[in-house]
């Protein structure tokens, strides 16, 4: 038996329509030092239909946005993403239209701190497995960032439940896991491509094992967190009763193994792996921050929990 995860033609499509955008956008190192979010990209994934998706307007499902998500990901490109398609699974069409559109921004999570809170139009409280429409009591206070995210500190009065975010939730730690995978793939493909490069010794650095074969393992662990992330996207589409706890599992293997890849890109890059405009640190530095969003990782852990009876 075999289970085919590869994305049909239209979201192939939709996946090289990201990535044309990202090269244009130039969505690289440096592209967020004036604007934590360039109007000219997210606009663009607005017009795309990306910011809409998974929702009835919008279409598409689970699948679309691992697709989309994957490429953003391999760009390291910025935005509120998980939290706009985990507030695309809860608020009214009404309210959802200016986030599809790109000209109001959402901050979903668990407060005081608050994802692109400065920056937030609409705000989505998540509180165990329940959801709250809100809004800040005073101006958000600004925190520093590790990717320079405009993130805050608010303290938030609810306006109106949004009930159950099981689902929502799923569909967020998803969108997390396919980016993380992405942005994975790509450190690992340009770590290789340099350590063939590099000469040391008079020999590539690739020969070396102590440079090879950690970037074997991270290989072998980032297929499996793309997997699993591509299977969480197909469990939530298929209304399977098991996908919240396999966007979790899919989450917390794709934190893992992208967290372990940033850390060989760097050491395989050596010096200029740490420079920020060098072609590793700003996809690290979002593998980090992503990390932590919009559900801390204890709420995955916790669903896997319940889903093995514990």
């Amino acid at each position: 038996m075999s289970l085919d995860l590869s994305y049909r033609s239209e979201q192939s499509e939709l996946a090289r329509s990201v990535d044309g955008l990202c090269r244009r956008c130039g969505t690289g190192a440096g592209f967020t030092d004036s604007d934590p979010l360039p109007e000219q990209y997210w606009r663009g994934l607005a017009e795309l239909g990306v910011l809409g998706l998974g929702t009835a307007a919008g279409g598409g499902g689970a699948l679309e946005i691992a697709a989309a998500m994957e490429q953003l990901g391999a760009h390291g490109a910025p935005g509120p993403l998980v939290g706009t398609f985990t507030a695309g699974a809860l608020l009214d069409p009404s309210e959802m239209e200016p986030i599809s559109d790109g000209s109001r921004l959402a901050s979903v999570g668990q407060p005081p701190l608050m994802p692109w809170a400065t920056e937030a139009g609409v705000f989505v409280e998540i509180d165990s497995s329940e959801a709250w429409l809100s809004r800040p009591v005073g101006a958000p206070e600004p925190v520093d960032t590790t990717a320079g995210e405009p993130w805050g500190r608010a303290e938030l009065e609810r306006l109106r439940p949004l009930g159950d975010a099981t689902a929502a939730i799923a569909l967020g730690q998803t969108a997390a896991a396919a980016y993380l995978a992405g942005a994975a793939q790509n450190l690992v493909e340009i770590a290789s491509q340099y350590a063939k490069d590099r000469v040391q010794f008079n020999r590539p650095i690739a020969t070396f094992q102590a440079i090879s074969h950690p970037l074997a393992s991270c290989s072998v662990s980032v297929a499996a967190s793309r997997i699993m992330a591509r299977g969480a996207a197909s469990a939530i589409d298929d209304g399977d009763p098991d996908a919240p706890a396999a966007a979790a599992r899919a989450r917390l293997s794709a934190v893992a193994s992208a967290t372990a890849a940033a850390y060989q890109a760097h050491q395989t890059f050596g010096a200029i792996g740490f420079t920020i405009e060098g072609p590793v640190a700003h996809v690290s530095l979002r593998i980090r921050q992503l990390s932590l969003q919009p559900i801390p990782q204890a709420s995955a852990r916790a669903r896997i929990l319940e889903s093995l009876g514990i």
